[in-house]
Formats: structure tokens, C-alpha cells, sequence
């Protein structure tokens, strides 16, 4: 059956093309007549469409208002009777006598774009024809004036100034203030070859596979990354303008791009389609659409197949051609890739031990279906990681971490090209077993191609930090940053390597940004505060201390900060509350250097050692043991931690 069947005038058909395709790439059958087949019965065939159609769009035009229109005018008489007319007028027309009660979408000025309010409308409204449910209240009116030929530049910052309103904070400072922290130039103008890809419309029939839609843009997102020759932004900000209305001019300009990929997925059974399009951000024009259908269990080569047509569109020569190399790590199991998109949905849905269990589950489940799945084992190594370094008890973390590294060397084993899977070896030899020449060479093997991805980059960046090679560090965390633009967690990282090369002033802003960004964000509130404690400010960094979430990490503020004010009771009750946690030597360590107590630093640092406290990943370059980094017994913890390298 015909979901949408369109009524025109002809002479209007170049105009009407573009709804056509965004209609049926939102995953609607569409019928106008171009289908007519030669030597068809062409009145016949049309009513047929018309009759079985479950809505009429008519476009009001100055050819169809008018007496040659009375074809147009009939099937829309027609179309009314049967409930299913849905007016739009592509010109400022008055509708033929008769049909004035009812009120027309605008697509007047139109140019195509499918963020375009004026196209969400009329989606939005064949939506709930089809559906049967009512009809929402047209949002494109309040746009009108970026449409207005005589003054464009006016409209583009209107539409900016509309963005920051609508989505607060997050926007105040987007793009001037974060280009400033990640060391650009603002404002520079968007690479050519920079790409959005815009989370794709879950368009299923049921709303709990938003998950899906949600991990095949993510998995869109890397395989574009994987390129080299593109400047793809990363998840987080993409997603911030997931169900947006706001035009492809303002996304660009906010996410500083030149290009964007937008589209859908329609997941019925085992069967997939994806629609995207790559669109000019500026002017909202497409540069190329295309529809995919594909069986589930051939999902990962949907991403393959977007990624080329999209080099292609672009013009651009892929790095040596291997196209096919982009959808490496896959599998041909439907049911196992499910598995590892809800395993990838829960890391990000629930940071938390619960969530990270139950990803853990996810990606154990992928595994057992398909043995051979390398993108499944490497997440499963990054998963257990992180359980290892935040949740697991002191006697499993150890074999917690060799688990993780047997799943990170199983990932490399079946495929040794896969960006991720030697990220994830490179995090687990560094964090699990303070392996720094290992990890250097897992790390110099993933960013051959995987410079492009935030995640990747922001490893290696925290990597070169923990291997006291800060300017290296420094310059992934600025360029994870930049690619990222309003993600909380790689701006975070970003003031981390700041502090740690001791930019306290640029490093206390990032943080500040961070929680524009997330107020609830952890780590931030100690940073400000060691930053204003380091700087004299012992106020303002009390201050701070006492708003940060972790409990560790006020403890440890608030002893340094009590015993230079000379309240050596509260300094020592604050002691005392940061050593009930037996997992906290090494902040431990922080507060004897800080008092000048070396000997009781030292026996923290062991004490690390022996249960491997992740913090101690910042022994190279934490600026809070510099009151004891010229003792000799410092370069033998140093040798400790990092071996020859």
C-alpha cells in the first residue's frame, strides 16, 4: 500500500523532487508520476495510487491554483473526502476557491534540507496522518526571517543566537570560548573536509530500537574517522542535537563543520534501511543522498557503503583506496551485533557499575554468537578495565585487569589493523600493568588509522601523559577537544593534562567549561580547587573542595588545605576520613608531600604499588608531589613505574 501519494502541477516537478526524496528517505513509500510506467493506463494507475494512499500531500503552486491546475484540484477534492489531504504550498498562493479552510504547510524557499523546520513539518504532519494520530502544530513559522533573501548573514546570526537560548549553557561559549581552550585560532573558518554525522531518526515502528539507530551512527561516526582524510566530530557533540530543528546553518556553525551527514534508520525484522545525506551546512543544499537496504547481519557494511559514497560526493582520495578496510572488526551475525550496540548504548546510558556490568554481559553475549567479533572483544577489554581501575574490590582487581588484557590480545590477534582493539591493549598494559613500551607500541599501531576518533585520541593523550611526554599529551587532548567540541569527559581529560603541565590558569577554565557543559561532572571541582590551593587562593580552594562529588577527593583537598591554614585537628580528622578508603594510598601521598612529611609519602607510594592504584599514573608529572620529586627515593619509584621507557 501507497503511504504517501504527492499531487502536483508538472511544471513544478524540479521543486517537488527533493520532498520526494526526503520523504522516502525517511522510510515512506511515496508514489508521484514519474512512476507511470509507458503505455500505461495513466488515469487509471493514478486513481488506484490516490485511492489506496493513507495521505495526499498537494502542492498549492502558482501553476496549481489556477484553472490549468484543475487536475491537481480535483485529487485534492478527492483526497479531502477521503480524510487524508494534506495541503503545502511551495509558492505565497492563495489556495483555489474551496480549499481555503484548510490551512497549508509552507515550503516556500525551500532548498532541500532535511533539518530544514519547514520539511520537519511536513513530515511530522504525513507522520501523523499515516499513524492516525493528530496533527502536530507547525514549528517553522518562527524561522521565517532566515529565509528572507535580502539580508542572509543577518539570519545566520539570528539562528546561532536562537541555538544558545534554546539549549542554555552548553552554548554560551560555543564555538569563541571553546576554541580558546583547545589552542585554535576563533574564529578559524570549518576545515573543508569537516563532517557532522547527525544521529540518525530511529523511524521503526518500536521506539525502544532507538538504541540501534543510536549505535549505527556511532559506528558511522568511526568508520568515517578511520578515513584520515576527514575531520569527523566526535559522539557527543553530533548527539547534543539529536530531535534538533535547528537548521544545518547552525549546527555547522556550532559545530564548526562544513558538511553534515543526517538520516534514518527503519529496522523491521531482520531487515535494515538506512537512508542518509550529505548536506552543505551553509546553505542546507544536498550534495548526495542514498538509501540502503540490508539484511541485519550485514549492517556493518551499511557504514562501509555511507562512508564511500560519501568520499566520493566530497571528491576525496582515500588513503590508499581500502575502502573495505572500514568495516574491519565487524561481524555477519545479527544477533551478536545487536548485542554489542547495546552493550556500546550502555557505557554511555549508565556510567555506573551497574551499567558497566551489564555492557560487560552485552559484549560476553556478542562473543558467544560470534567468536570472531574483534570490535566486541575490544570493548570488552575497555569495559574491564574500567571496572578494574574504579569498581572491582582490591583482591580481583588483578585478575580483573588479565582478563581485560586477554580479551585486548584476542581483539589484536584476529585482527591486528583494528584501531580500537590496539587501543584497548595499549590502555590495558599501561593502566593494569604500568607497561608503558608495550602500550607505546599498541598505541603507535592504533593511531596509524585511528587518528581520526575522539576515543582513541583521548587514550593516547592520557597515555602520554602517564609517560610524562606532556606536549605530546597535550596536543591529542586539544585535538580530541576540538573534534568534540561539547563533550564534557574530553574536555575534562583536556584540563587534566593542563593541570598536569602545570597551565593552572587555562587548566581552572577548562574546568569551568566542563561543567557548563556538566555540572555533576566529577574531578572538576578538585582540579579548580588544587589550582587555587597550589596558587595561595586557600579560601577559594575550600571552597571548591566541598563541592566536588568524589568524597576521596574532598578529603584529600580539605587535609592539604586545613594544615597551611594552621587547623592541623581538622587537617588530620580529614586525614582520617580519606584513609577509611584503603584504595586511596596514592591521594594519600599527595597530603604527606604537601605537608612536608617525605618518609609517609613514600610508604603511600608503596603501598600503591602493591595493590596497583591507578593513580599512580600521574607519579610522573602530578604537580602536587613536586615537595618531594627531588629526593632520590622519587626516581626509584619512577624507574619502578616506568621500566626503561
Amino acid at each position: 500500500m501507497t503511504d504517501i501519494f504527492i499531487s502536483y502541477k508538472a511544471e513544478d516537478r524540479a521543486r517537488v523532487k527533493p520532498l520526494f526524496d526526503g520523504l522516502t528517505a525517511a522510510g515512506y513509500s511515496v508514489w508521484w508520476d514519474v512512476h507511470i510506467e509507458g503505455g500505461a493506463a495513466w488515469r487509471e494507475t493514478i486513481r488506484t495510487h490516490l485511492e489506496q494512499a493513507r495521505c495526499v500531500i498537494v502542492i498549492w503552486s502558482e501553476a496549481s491554483v489556477g484553472s490549468a491546475g484543475h487536475f491537481v484540484q480535483d485529487e485534492a477534492a478527492y483526497a479531502r473526502r477521503r480524510g487524508v489531504f494534506l495541503p503545502v504550498a511551495v509558492d505565497s498562493v492563495d489556495p483555489p476557491l474551496g480549499f481555503g479552510q484548510e490551512q497549508a504547510l509552507a515550503l516556500v524557499g525551500w532548498r532541500g534540507g532535511r533539518r530544514d523546520p519547514m520539511f520537519t513539518d511536513v513530515l511530522a504532519a504525513a507522520r501523523a496522518m499515516i499513524e492516525g494520530g493528530p496533527r502536530p502544530r507547525p514549528t517553522a513559522k518562527v524561522h521565517a526571517i532566515r529565509r528572507g533573501p535580502s539580508a542572509p548573514w543577518v539570519a545566520a546570526g539570528l539562528l546561532a543566537a536562537i541555538a544558545a537560548a534554546a539549549c542554555g549553557l552548553v552554548f554560551v561559549f560555543a564555538p569563541t570560548r571553546l576554541c580558546t581552550i583547545t589552542g585554535f585560532g576563533c574564529p578559524a573558518p570549518a576545515a573543508a573536509n569537516s563532517i557532522a554525522v547527525l544521529p540518525l531518526a530511529n523511524l521503526s515502528a518500536d521506539p525502544s530500537q532507538e538504541y540501534f539507530a543510536d549505535g549505527l551512527t556511532e559506528e558511522l561516526i568511526g568508520s568515517l574517522a578511520k578515513l584520515g582524510q576527514f575531520q569527523v566530530v566526535g559522539r557527543t557533540s553530533s548527539f547534543k542535537f539529536k530531535d534538533s530543528h535547528e537548521t544545518s546553518a547552525a549546527i555547522g556553525q556550532t559545530l564548526h563543520v562544513t558538511y553534515l551527514i543526517d538520516g534514518s534508520v527503519r529496522r523491521a525484522g531482520d531487515m535494515v534501511r538506512v537512508s542518509a545525506t550529505l548536506v552543505d551546512a551553509s546553505t542546507g543544499f544536498e550534495r548526495w543522498s542514498e538509501t540502503f537496504d540490508r539484511r541485519l547481519d550485514d549492517a556493518f557494511a551499511v557504514q562501509s557503503g555511507i562512508a564511500q559514497a560519501v568520499a566520493d560526493a566530497l571528491r576525496v582520495k582515500l588513503m590508499g583506496g581500502d575502502v573495505a578496510a572500514l568495516s574491519t572488526g565487524g561481524t555477519a551475525n545479527g544477533a551478536a551485533y545487536d548485542s554489542y550496540l547495546r552493550g556500546r548504548e550502555l557505557i554511555r546510558s549508565a556510567p555506573n557499575e551497574a551499567g558497566d556490568r551489564e555492557a560487560l554481559a552485552r559484549f560476553d553475549d556478542a562473543i558467544a554468537r560470534d567468536p570472531k567479533f574483534t570490535a566486541a572483544y575490544a570493548w570488552r577489554a575497555i569495559i574491564l578495565t574500567s571496572l578494574a581501575d574504579e569498581y572491582t574490590l582490591l583482591d580481583d582487581v588483578r585478575r580483573t585487569y588479565e582478563q581485560a588484557e586477554a580479551s585486548a590480545r584476542k581483539a589484536v590477534a584476529l585482527d591486528p589493523g583494528l584501531p580500537i582493539g590496539q587501543a584497548a591493549l595499549g590502555v590495558v598494559l599501561y593502566r593494569g600493568r604500568f607497561d608503558f613500551a608495550d602500550a607505546q607500541a599498541a598505541f603507535t599501531q592504533a593511531m596509524k588509522s585511528g587518528a581520526g576518533d575522539v576515543t582513541i585520541l583521548s587514550m593516547f593523550a592520557q597515555f602520554n601523559d602517564a609517560l610524562g611526554d606532556l606536549q605530546s599529551g597535550l596536543a591529542a587532548h586539544r585535538r580530541a577537544a576540538l573534534l568534540d567540541p561539547l563533550d564534557a569527559l574530553t574536555h575534562r581529560q583536556l584540563g587534566r593534562g593542563l593541570f598536569r603541565a602545570r597551565l593552572y590558569g587555562e587548566a581552572a577554565e577548562t574546568m569551568r567549561q566542563v561543567l557548563a557543559l556538566n555540572p555533576g561532572a566529577n574531578d572538576a571541582h578538585a582540579v579548580i580547587g588544587d589550582v587555587l590551593y597550589l596558587t595561595g587562593d586557600l579560601a577559594g580552594a575550600r571552597r571548591e573542595y566541598a563541592l566536588e562529588p568524589l568524597d576521596f577527593l574532598r578529603a584529600a583537598g580539605d587535609a592539604m588545605v586545613l594544615q597551611r591554614q594552621g587547623d592541623l585537628t581538622g587537617a588530620q580528622s580529614a586525614l582520617r576520613r580519606l584513609s577509611a578508603d584503603r584504595a586511596t594510598p596514592y591521594q594519600q601521598a599527595q597530603v604527606f608531600a604537601q605537608w612536608g612529611e617525605p618518609d609517609r609519602a613514600f610508604a603511600a607510594i608503596d603501598r600503591a604499588f602493591v595493590i596497583g592504584d591507578s593513580g599512580l599514573l600521574d607519579l610522573r608529572t602530578d604537580p602536587l608531589l613536586d615537595p618531594v620529586r627531588d629526593d632520590p627515593r622519587f626516581a626509584a619509584r619512577l624507574e619502578r613505574l616506568t621500566g626503561s621507557v
